[in-house]
């Protein structure tokens, strides 16, 4: 979109570029507060004329018509491709569909012409993890949201607002599954009637103010399907023409009526509910609010199906406890389970009326089209421009799903997103264009943040911390962020930042930081032997200014300026005090494509750094410093290698204290204990070995190895490849949703072996 000016918008307004799974507790209480929602009248939120969306498809206004009502149940819906399949084979027409959550799933792609080959590849094939997993890999994200891993905070889901706290509305947006339905439903993208769809068509939704069902038949037909899948508590409600609209099945499990409306004369039901369970007085509270949850769609499945006439057919695939809801992974099972129930009822449904001729095809997807114009719904405090940056959709080329939804992705993945979404359109004079609608978490723009870090090894040395941050984001239209972060444990703190782009693509930055902590750092004499720990008090603040190069690497310039006292902790009292008093310059480059701070398997990290005292922004210690960092990882299959260099040096002077680099723990002489090593210079090399055991949403649970060499040194002199440690390393480790955590086993040679525990800990 670089080609294409985009103006400053205020919020509302719409700006055009260019031309060319389970039940949840807010279920529950549904259940609890408004028990009759089953009887309440579904309401399509644009009314077609009752009776005229079924007529018979092959012409043949002689037959009765036909309708197909699909019920919701999650995995158990994928039951409902056979029941299809075996309509096919027999040859009974259907003239409508409506379809409720799985169910509109499956409705709603056949609908819009799909094949049951097509079908049931999708339901065998689709990584269903992966699909309700809305983050993308850590070296996609970009580099500011990359940095997130080093402060070792994550959003939790609260938000400040003017009338206080607000929780986060679900766990889930249900990006990727919105694109899927997108990517498979392009070619009647330009239909905005389902009743011009290969199939009419109706999506039923629950209006989460009124509790009535809701009839979709208009519109995008993905984003109806997604709306009608809208797990309260788990995806994040769907808002159409004003409405919000969560699961269907909490006010219409089985759109026996909906079809009828739609003008069907017979109507063939599928119900692959969950039946109630057997409970007993010992019954959990989690049991008891499921089952709560279950009288709600049992109840009214039982009353749309008791209106059932005789000609009428309802298909009961005997699913039960062999698929759940959520056995996205057994949709093998749940097709044969689907195919056995179509089974038992085809002589019922045998004696339905047939088609008169050869079935009427559903016309073919399209080629891909040309973008010729993008068109922002911003609602968001982002200008139209950063937007435009993330997304970068070009027009003038051709339409590319998985562009896309990378692109959608990228920009839900900055955080401050409720959801970020795109349809495609096509106007009376053939243009297409895609309509990127960008909305803001109603919890925003200030969110808490949190985090935790352990390292011990069980034998007295041990530094953890709890901390607390308070995230503004963003605060201007350009994407700055404010943060205010507590700190409290073995190393209190308490610190103020300010990150501010100057620019829509964020490529020049300035950011700043101010603030007071309290470490412990160990001191040794000239032959290395440790003599005390001193505790530092320290406040500090830091000016800098960069440049971002993509996604990938940045390089800045900036000041820092620090001041302090330290006094012995830990050995002979009589030990003087020492002042904390320094002014320096820095200069870095940085390039980050790691997979993982923590267990990395893929990708690269590289890091080089200079920092040098100056006169003139006061301070008394005087010091040249140089480092470089590198780490890279490269996997086969399961199998992982990593491997990495740390070369740390003070060139001249003395290195004040607070700035001293400690060692031990894994990657960093995992042999010695945490913080048993320190000086002014340091120098490690490291090899790994990792083998990935599992991988749930994109987290490792790994065992891996280490061996590394290296040492650390007061004075330069002294710095010899010849005085390295060989260290070993042993671990099991999960990248955890409550933080990184490590256990494992370090040795060095002539030392005693390590027992350590790492939570939230980088390698």
């Amino acid at each position: 979109m670089d080609n294409v000016a985009a103006p400053r918008r205020r919020k509302g307004r719409i700006v055009h570029y260019g031309k060319a799974a389970s039940r949840s507790l807010l279920a529950a209480c549904l259940a609890l507060v408004a028990p009759s929602l089953a009887a309440a009248p579904p309401k399509p939120l644009e009314p077609h004329a009752p009776g005229t969306s079924c007529p018979q498809r092959d012409g043949d206004t002689s037959r009765p018509r036909v309708g197909l009502a699909l019920g919701g149940g999650g995995a158990r819906g994928v039951a409902h491709v056979s029941v299809l399949r075996k309509l096919e084979e027999l040859g009974v027409p259907v003239d409508c569909i409506a379809g409720t959550s799985m169910g509109s799933l499956a409705g709603g792609l056949y609908a819009a012409g799909l094949s049951l080959d097509e079908l049931e590849q999708l339901v065998l094939e689709t990584e269903w993890k992966q699909l309700f997993d809305d983050s993308i890999p850590r070296r996609e994200r970009s580099y500011r949201r990359k940095q997130d891993d080093r402060e070792g905070l994550a959003t939790v889901g609260l938000g400040l607002g003017p009338r206080g706290w607000r929780v986060a509305p679900g766990v889930l947006q249900g990006e990727r599954i919105l694109s899927l339905f997108q990517r498979r439903t392009l070619h009647v993208a330009a239909v905005d009637d389902f009743d011009r769809l290969p199939i009419p068509f109706r999506a039923i939704a629950t209006d989460l103010n009124t509790g009535q069902a809701v009839e979709l038949g208009r519109g995008n037909l993905a984003q109806a399907m997604r709306a009608s899948m809208s797990l309260p508590g788990i995806f994040q409600p769907m808002r159409i023409d004003g409405r919000v609209l969560i699961d269907g099945g909490i006010a219409e499990q089985v759109p026996v009526d909906t079809v009828r409306r739609m003008g069907a004369d017979i109507v063939i039901a599928v119900d692959v509910g969950t039946p109630l369970m057997e409970l007993d007085s010992d019954a959990s509270v989690l049991e008891v609010v499921s089952q709560l949850t279950g009288m709600l769609t049992v109840g009214n499945t039982r009353d749309s199906t008791s209106r059932l006439g005789e000609r009428d057919v309802l298909v009961v695939p005997e699913l039960g406890e062999d698929v759940s809801t959520g056995d996205f992974a057994k949709a093998a099972d749940a097709l044969r389970i689907g195919r056995e129930a179509a089974e038992a009822a085809a002589p019922q449904l045998a004696a339905l009326p047939r088609w008169r001729s050869t079935p009427p095809r559903a016309p073919q997807a399209e080629a891909p089209a040309r973008v010729d114009y993008v068109r922002l719904e911003n609602e968001s405090r982002y200008d139209d421009q950063v937007l435009a940056a993330i997304i970068d959709i070009p027009p003038g080329e051709p339409l590319d799903a998985d562009r896309l939804e990378e692109a959608t992705l990228r920009a839900y993945n900055e955080g401050t997103f409720a959801s970020v979404t795109y349809q495609v359109e096509r106007t009376a004079d053939g243009l297409t264009g895609v309509v990127v609608n960008a909305r803001e978490k109603p919890q925003g723009p200030n969110y808490l943040q949190a985090g935790f870090r352990t390292i011990t090894d069980f034998s007295g040395s041990n530094d953890s911390s709890l901390r607390m941050a308070l995230l503004r984001s963003p605060a201007t239209p350009y994407g700055a962020e404010a943060r205010v972060l507590l700190g409290i444990g073995s190393e209190p703190e308490l610190q103020g930042e300010y990150y501010h782009p100057f620019d829509p693509q964020a490529r020049w930055y300035m950011q700043a930081r101010l603030g007071a902590r309290r470490s412990t750092v160990p001191v040794f004499d000239d032959r290395g032997n440790r003599i005390a720990s001193y505790e530092a008090q320290v406040a500090s603040g830091m000016f800098g200014i960069g440049q971002t190069f993509g996604r990938y690497a940045s390089a800045e310039v900036g000041l820092e300026r620090s001041a302090g006292k330290a006094g012995v902790e830990v050995g002979d009292p009589t030990l003087p005090d020492v002042d904390i008093d320094a002014g320096a310059w820095y200069a870095q480059v940085a390039v980050d494509r790691l997979d993982s701070l923590y267990l990395p398997r893929e990708g690269y990290w590289a890091r080089l750094a200079y920092r040098r005292s100056a006169d003139w922004l006061g301070g008394d210690a005087r010091f040249k410093e140089a480092g470089l960092d590198l780490l890279g990882a490269m996997p086969f299959g399961r199998h992982a290698v990593q491997g990495g260099i740390a070369y740390h040096v003070t060139l001249s002077g003395e290195l004040p204290l607070h700035l001293r680099h400690r060692m031990g723990g894994r990657g960093r002489l995992a042999g010695f204990h945490y913080n048993e090593l320190a000086g002014q210079h340091y120098g490690v090399l490291m090899a790994g070995y990792s083998y990935q055991l599992a991988s749930l949403f994109r987290r490792s649970a790994v065992v891996g190895t280490t061996i590394e060499y290296g040492n650390a040194w007061e004075a330069r002199g002294d710095m010899r490849l010849s005085d390295g440690i060989w260290n070993g390393s042993v671990y099991l480790g999960f990248d955890s949703w409550m933080g990184p955590m490590l256990f494992g086993y370090g040795r060095r040679e002539g030392g005693e072996g390590v027992l350590f525990l790492e939570i939230g800990k980088p390698l």
